[in-house]
């Protein structure tokens, strides 16, 4: 006996959304730009479970591959900052930032930051580290639920920090404040929605403003290492 198969999509509505049929019934409705992430049509052989637990992992599926990456960039961004005085500490606390394995769940509440910043029990700040082995584009890539988690938490001091490797070091530093108009790029034959900051924007800055500002809140450390990437 053939396998379930799409047998219809149709455009919903919300013109970032269709519906998908299976064997005649309707399924689910899933953002366009994953569907054509998926690569499916009308025809191909699939289940409705199957194609519901694909739009809902999509994002973490595409990128698991890069994985490896996004754990190193967090250990140096950890590091950097734990060097910036002996008595910071900092935990790893971004939902899944310390495996490679696929966590087939969503966190909590989206867009939480990666490492949380201590000192003597108080917590500093919390910062969210991304970026890519080169920088890609124009501009400095944010994604929405990074900065409507900042939004949501305005008793709390967060700062996304992007790591990029390649052809030299470079972390940029950005207080988020507000949101900038929301993007959509292509991101390996898949659409994404990014904030993108521009250098010279508000609370955009070097590796050096985010050294300053833990230094702001510490007060004079008894270390002469600079803490400088």
């Amino acid at each position: 006996m053939a396998g379930p198969r799409i047998t219809r999509i149709e455009p919903q509505r919300d013109p970032e959304r269709v519906s998908v049929y299976i064997d005649g019934a309707f399924c689910c409705g899933i953002r366009r730009r994953t569907f054509e992430g998926m690569g499916l049509k009308e025809g191909d052989a699939i289940g409705c479970e199957e194609l519901r637990k694909r739009e809902k992992f999509f994002w973490k599926q595409r990128y698991q591959d890069k994985w490896e990456e996004e754990k190193h960039r967090i250990a140096r961004v950890k590091g950097l900052i734990e060097a910036i005085d002996p008595r910071i500490e900092v935990h790893v606390t971004g939902f899944g930032a310390d495996t490679n394995a696929l966590i087939e769940e969503h966190p909590e509440e989206a867009g939480a930051p990666d490492l949380e910043v201590k000192w003597n029990g108080l917590t500093l700040m919390h910062v969210e580290v991304t970026g890519t082995r080169r920088l890609r584009g124009q501009g400095y890539w944010v994604r929405p639920d990074k900065l409507a988690h900042a939004a949501a938490h305005p008793e709390s001091e967060v700062w996304v920090v992007l790591h990029y490797a390649e052809p030299e070091e470079h972390l940029v530093c950005i207080r988020p404040s507000g949101r900038p108009p929301i993007t959509e790029v292509n991101i390996g034959g898949a659409r994404e929605h990014m904030c993108v900051y521009q250098e010279g924007d508000a609370g955009v800055g070097p590796w050096p403003t985010l050294v300053e500002r833990l230094r702001e809140r510490i007060g004079p450390s008894t270390r002469t290492t600079p803490g400088n990437a």
